[in-house]
């Protein structure tokens, strides 16, 4: 008897261990119902350097967007030098897919404005953009990406700039042109109003004013990770004190600042909504986790990195948040 399709597609979507439907090759070898449905059911596509990336060879990632016409997940990966940028991306623009996420890992180059253009003029739903180890990432090109995609939701442009220079070999304005800073995302905080996650962690140009600049303009910001930034707790006061859809803050290690011109306000918790926090050895850490008891937040995961040296402020917090569900 001949099982229904709808049947099949339920085994063969149990058989991609964790969503992986690379798992599928085998079984979408055995007939052609069977490749079709695992074409079907295939929601995400990786592409790593190579013929993809070639104008003179297109033909393996056309017959891949032509192919999977489900997936809603492209990542491209490690593209040196003398590869086209811009080709696959215009490829992808041009699919018809009906994509809602798209990464770019280990790119040497940045996709030029006319290309984020097109993109973001074909893919209404894109609204996840992970442009991760970007070392030649740039202000300007925040700005463009800000233009071409204003419907963005989450963005990750962690290992933009990581140690990209040394300390005062390039100084401001002309550093905006080398790397990511704080101008760069306050520009894309205005630019993309409905952001909720993002992630500048390794970023060391950005400061406490990427942080107010997120908070204020990003009214929906639910979570931000910022590690390995130049951080201060006038940055974290801030965004505890004005993020009030924040649930989730990784901050990493960060200390005090001299910046007199930054507001700083008494500690206040306005994120009371916070459910998952992570710092790393602060100077002011007991006031932070006593604000946070004393505000009745709802915790439910806490990270400390380091030495843990502040007992009673976590013996207060541990009091306090009944709901807390993992501490480390």
């Amino acid at each position: 008897m001949e099982l229904p399709e709808e049947l099949w597609e339920s085994i063969l979507n149990r058989l991609a261990v964790d969503g992986d439907y690379g798992d599928l090759r085998s079984p979408s070898l055995a007939c052609k119902k069977f490749l079709s449905i695992a074409n079907r059911l295939r929601q995400t596509f990786v592409a790593a350097k190579g013929d993809v990336f070639c104008r003179d060879e297109y033909n393996a990632l056309s017959r891949a967007l032509e192919r999977f016409r489900n997936v809603e997940e492209i990542k491209l990966y490690r593209l040196g030098t003398k590869w086209d940028v811009n080709y696959p991306i215009l490829k992808i623009a041009c699919s018809g897919l009906d994509l809602q996420s798209l990464r770019f890992h280990w790119f040497q180059i940045c996709p030029s404005a006319d290309t984020l253009r097109r993109l973001g003029s074909t893919m209404n739903n894109l609204n996840v953009l992970r442009c991760t180890q970007f070392p030649s990432l740039r202000d300007t090109d925040l700005v463009h990406i800000g233009d071409a995609l204003p419907r963005l939701e989450e963005l990750d442009i962690r290992f933009s700039s990581w140690k990209k220079f040394e300390p005062r070999q390039v100084w401001y304005p002309e550093l905006s042109n080398h790397t990511v800073t704080d101008a760069g995302i306050e520009a894309i905080s205005h630019k993309l109003r409905g952001l909720s996650r993002i992630d500048i962690s390794w970023n060391e140009r950005c400061s406490d004013l990427s942080l107010i600049a997120l908070s204020s303009n990003c009214v929906l910001l639910s979570e931000i990770k910022c590690d390995r930034c130049n951080i201060t707790r006038r940055g974290i006061d801030w965004l505890l004190g004005h993020s009030t859809q924040l649930t989730s803050l990784r901050s990493g290690h960060y200390g005090s600042s001299t910046n007199t011109s930054l507001p700083f306000d008494d500690m206040k918790i306005s994120a009371t909504g916070l459910r998952e926090i992570d710092i790393g050895d602060c100077d002011y850490q007991e006031r932070l986790l006593c604000s946070i008891a004393k505000a009745g937040v709802p915790l439910e995961k806490l990270s400390l990195r380091g030495t843990l040296t502040q007992l009673h402020a976590v013996t207060t917090l541990l009091r306090a948040c009944p709901t807390l569900k993992h501490l480390q």
